[in-house]
């Protein structure tokens, strides 16, 4: 089976009911403590494991209640019971590796770190899994403690290049398939129940990561790493996952979800480690002070600046010094420093390893340490009960703190839990637990107005389809402001969930929305929307759909009831509900395709409000066709227009030949522009073996009907995409045959997204333009830490060799750039970037200066729209747009020593559709001469929202260059910029040898 199949078909089964792990607490009693190592609350009890440790960090073993002091949210507690926990022979403890989307040197550290890990593993009584991130959670190694297939899986997810990594995880994703629906394995023979059993887990643990970056809108790594917290909880026994990642920039939804993470974890009895494979060696550069004076008296803190083990020079040109005084004001006046500085500096994901009773590993620490603690947690811990002092279940984390009591005790424990309602039945996560309880209460508020509806779309290869949508304006939610920025954010969440007629749940979806936009589209912002839509599977009868929706900035709060029924399936020809169209946004990289209102490679978003503004060219409609499959006359589809109940159009629309009971979906378009305002009306009719069926939708044209407008002309229209043909037909009576118009109808291709109109692309140009060339200025004063990882491959075959590496802490100050140098090669260094012999020879930089480059109106950069693509969390969309700036407009040269050359670029240009920001940008010279050392050179920069001070800024996260020298040799640089903080204008930084 091909690629794409294997993913279509792991797509098939990821249609499961919505369910998600459990995470309520239970009113059960708690399960046996020997096999339930993990915080579990209920309405009476909350249990939770912890290590305990001597001052030699050896196992205590002797733990009584009195040696410990409990908190709950800051409550003390006290402890019903404290109990000893130590591993039986042929227990066995499961260590799951997962490989985040690493750079080629960090995937080589990854790799040999996971090697090491591997054989300092007990061979007895571990087994071991392995996943890696790709768009989400990826499969390539189930639970086995054959470490040959370990080692194999290892090497399979730190490959080079993601098209064989992902290749090989389609390999494993089909084999996992087959054994979890079948119980048989890739040859064909059967595999054991446990093993089946495992194969579910780990195949939910896959869909459920989809699920998350849908519903949370955040990293697919985190969205993984929560999956898997979720699904292993079935597992008896502590488990451990450890993660290998390279310092990922988050923003401030991020927040929230690794305190999700955490608490799905400790409910679990998940520890987590966080390996950062980039290698930040936190003991380089102590010599680094922050010398800040306050009020005239100068307090100097020693600072720890992290630095990089293994990794490249840097190859871009030295960036000018900010004038002298720029940074570094008098010495007594400042008045703030707004940084935490760089003293132990760690992965975001450190603070997530220390609340689950993991530990945070770089690529330079000694093993030995972190692996003993991973193994002695596994096998010996204790669990303590209390009652918990809750209150309200308000769904937020309730931190628990464990403090020594005892001389000489040090405890490991997990750092708390999420207090959601026990006994409900549904699984709820913690966002949703405020819109829960809305549902109960007599009288719905309505503070919060929002349309909701459910599009039956009839019986499809996976059952009888319907679509929940929900769409709410942006209009009636509170907006926050960031001038600095050029964005305003908003924030809602939305819970649904559909009933039967005993009231019994039978689909539960919520979603947890973020949203940024640009402040210069704000004044259009009232006619945006904020969408969800899910599909489920219902059986013909009478059901209610209940929705909620919170603004989570202003507290504020809506809530609909509605009943709908399900019809039966129809014995002859039919149609499903007909939908008018919002837009059209690009599928995921990993396509669900059950998804019902896919059309090609793009989804219909519905529109609700049956409401269009005056002058929209187009107005588009969806539906499902569904022949008659008892016979094989074929079906005849057309389309009525009308007018207060008016026909001003009627025409066939041309329709596949097809065969058996394939549904058709259907997108149709008018070409509105020459409509009218008023009242209107859209019949599709089906016509199949003498039998006609018919379904329609009323819209509205806003804006004030006009005495002196004509009715448009019955017209025909473009019947099928790849007929051009437009027939005309007589003017309607009443009309004058001159100034009537005639209404084109579109039967639209099912291909990808459609491109925008000319005058709409420019408007995109234009916005991206704008923040483009006012970027700069949009960025505060910060610091970061600038790490590059140098590498070559001499005969181009992908054999990539590390050469050297860099660690700059890089300073920016009223739109200009320094660095100054950490360590070289992992050993604290303070060379000049022009004294390491390793330029860039594009003196370009990520901070702004690309981006002028490009869309400077001096380099009269030529565009053209290319497509659309999904960015980021997979949920928000991008316009990709290629571009080129002839060599006679270019402002960039290439330089090698003292030879230097002018050369054109070209490119593309990832542009966020709704903010205009830019996501990535990629740069390649072209007309190098044959003479010149280099035969090409590429850039490329990507961007994300990273939160600086309670603030995200589109900021770059990772860049890559690229230099082909020769026929074949190949130089890679890739620079990671870590740890963003605030830096203020008056702060020193010095360097003490």
């Amino acid at each position: 089976m091909n690629q794409s199949a294997t993913v279509a078909l792991l797509a098939f089964f990821f249609l499961v009911p919505a369910g998600y792990g459990q995470i309520t607490p239970s009113q059960t009693t708690p399960a046996t403590k020997s096999d339930s190592p993990t915080i579990i609350s209920n309405v009476d009890e909350v249990t939770l494991d912890l290590v305990a440790h001597d001052r030699k960090n050896k196992p205590i073993l002797d733990l009584r209640p009195e040696d410990i002091a409990v908190t709950d949210n800051g409550s003390a507690v006290k402890l019903s019971d404290l109990r000893l926990v130590t591993a039986t022979a042929g227990t066995n403890h499961l260590v799951t590796l997962v490989f985040d989307r690493l750079e080629p040197s960090a995937a080589k550290n990854a790799h040999d770190i996971a090697i090491k890990i591997l054989k300092m593993i007990p061979t007895n009584d571990f087994s071991l899994s392995v996943f890696g991130i790709g768009g989400r959670l990826r499969f390539f190694q189930g639970i086995t403690s054959d470490r040959m297939a370990v080692e194999k899986a290892i090497d399979a997810a730190t490959a080079r290049g993601e098209a064989i990594n992902n290749d090989a995880a389609a390999v494993a994703e089909k084999n996992l398939i087959v054994a979890a629906q079948t119980g048989r394995d890739s040859s064909g023979a059967r595999v054991t129940t446990k093993e089946r059993t495992n194969a579910s887990m780990m195949l939910a643990s896959l869909q459920e990561s989809q699920r998350i970056v849908q519903d949370q809108h955040c990293l697919a790594s985190l969205a993984g790493l929560l999956a898997l917290a979720r699904t292993q909880r079935q597992i008896p026994g502590r488990k451990v996952v450890i993660f290998f990642e390279q310092a990922p920039q988050l923003d401030l939804n991020a927040r929230d979800v690794l305190l999700s993470i955490a608490g799905e974890a400790n409910r679990a009895g998940v520890s987590i480690y966080s390996v950062d494979a980039v290698g930040i060696n936190e003991q380089a550069g102590e010599g680094l002070l922050a010398s800040v004076a306050i009020g005239g008296v100068t307090a100097t803190s020693r600072m720890n600046p992290t630095s990089a083990t293994s990794g490249s020079g840097t190859a871009l040109q030295s960036v000018p010094a900010p004038p002298p005084g720029s940074v570094a004001a008098g010495a007594d006046t400042l008045n703030t420093i707004e940084m935490e500085g760089l003293s132990g500096y760690k992965s975001p994901l450190a603070d997530l390893a220390a609340k689950t009773g993991g530990a945070y590993i770089t690529a330079t620490d000694n093993l030995k340490k972190p692996l003993q603690q991973l193994i002695e947690d596994l096998t010996t811990y204790y669990e303590a009960s209390y009652v918990p002092p809750i209150q309200e279940y308000d769904g937020k984390f309730r931190p628990v703190a464990v403090r020594p009591v005892r001389k000489g005790l040090k405890i490991h424990a997990r750092a708390g839990y999420f207090a959601l309602p026990p006994g409900s039945g549904l699984e709820i996560r913690p966002f949703e637990a405020p819109l829960m309880k809305i549902f109960d209460e007599p009288q719905l508020p309505t503070d919060i107005k929002f349309r909701s509806a459910v599009l039956r779309l009839g019986d499809l290869p996976t059952g009888n389809e319907n679509v929940l949508a929900i769409e709410v304006p942006v209009s009636e939610l509170e907006t926050r402001d960031d001038p600095n920025s050029n964005l305003y954010s908003l924030h809602v969440c939305i819970v649904a969930q559909i009933k039967n007629k005993a009231g019994a749940v039978i689909e539960h979806f919520s979603e947890d929305i973020p949203r940024h936009a640009s402040l210069d589209s704000k004044g259009s912002a009232s006619s945006e929307l904020i969408t969800m839509q899910r599909h489920f599977l219902a059986d013909p009868g009478e059901y209610v759909a209940e929705a909620a929706v919170l603004d989570r900035y202003s507290s504020k709060t809506g809530a609909q009831r509605t009943q709908l029924e399900i019809p039966n399936e129809s014995t002859g020809p039919s149609l499903s509900d007909v939908t008018m169209v919002h837009h059209m946004e690009p599928m995921p990289a990993v396509p669900d395709s059950t998804e019902p209102l896919r059309y090609g490679s793009s989804k219909v978003v519905p529109s609700l409000s049956g409401q269009m503004p005056h002058g929209a060219k187009n107005i588009s409609f969806f539906f499902m066709v569904h022949p008659d499959p008892t016979t094989g006359e074929q079906p005849r589809l057309e389309m009525e227009v009308l007018k207060n109940n008016e026909q001003i159009a009627q025409l066939p629309l041309q329709i596949r030949k097809t065969s058996g009971s394939a549904a058709i979906p259907y997108l149709a378009s008018i070409q509105a522009g020459s409509l009218s305002s008023g009242n209107y009306e859209v019949i599709e009719r089906l016509t199949q073996n003498g039998i006609a069926t018919e379904r329609s939708i009323p819209f509205k044209i806003e804006g004030p009907e006009l005495a002196s407008a004509t009715v448009p002309d019955k017209a025909t229209g473009n019947l099928l995409s790849d007929d051009a043909n437009v027939a005309s037909q007589p003017p309607m009576p009443g009309t004058d045959g001159k100034n009537g118009r005639h209404l084109v109808i579109t039967a639209l291709p099912d291909g990808t997204v459609p491109a925008p109109a000319p005058d709409q692309l420019e408007g995109i140009i234009a916005g991206a333009r704008r923040r483009a060339l006012d970027y700069t200025a949009t960025l505060p004063n910060f610091i970061c830490v600038e790490v590059t990882n140098r590498s070559a491959d001499q005969s181009g075959n992908g054999r990539w060799k590390h050469r050297d590496s860099l660690a700059e802490l890089l300073t920016y100050h009223d739109g200009q750039e320094s660095r100054t140098t950490l360590e070289v090669n992992g050993k604290r260094s303070s060379l000049k970037r022009a004294e390491m012999n390793s330029t860039w020879p594009i003196s370009v930089g990520e901070f702004g200066g690309l981006l002028k480059l490009v869309f400077s109106t001096s380099s009269k950069t030529h565009f053209e729209w290319k497509e659309a693509a999904t960015v980021g969390d997979g949920t928000g969309t991008v316009q990709v747009l290629s571009y080129r700036v002839a060599r006679e407009n270019a402002t960039i040269d290439l330089s090698e020593g003292n030879n230097s050359i002018g050369v054109g670029f070209h490119g593309l240009v990832y542009i966020d559709s709704a903010t205009s920001g830019i996501r990535r940008i990629t740069l390649d010279a072209e007309g190098l001469p044959r003479t010149f050392s280099m035969h090409a050179a590429a850039m490329t920069v990507d961007y994300d929202y990273v939160a600086i001070s309670g603030r995200d800024y589109l900021l770059p996260v990772r860049s890559t260059v690229s230099l082909q020298r020769g026929r074949r040799q190949i130089e890679l640089n890739e620079i990671a910029f870590r740890s963003y903080r605030r830096f203020a204008s008056r702060t020193k930084i010095k360097m003490i040898q």
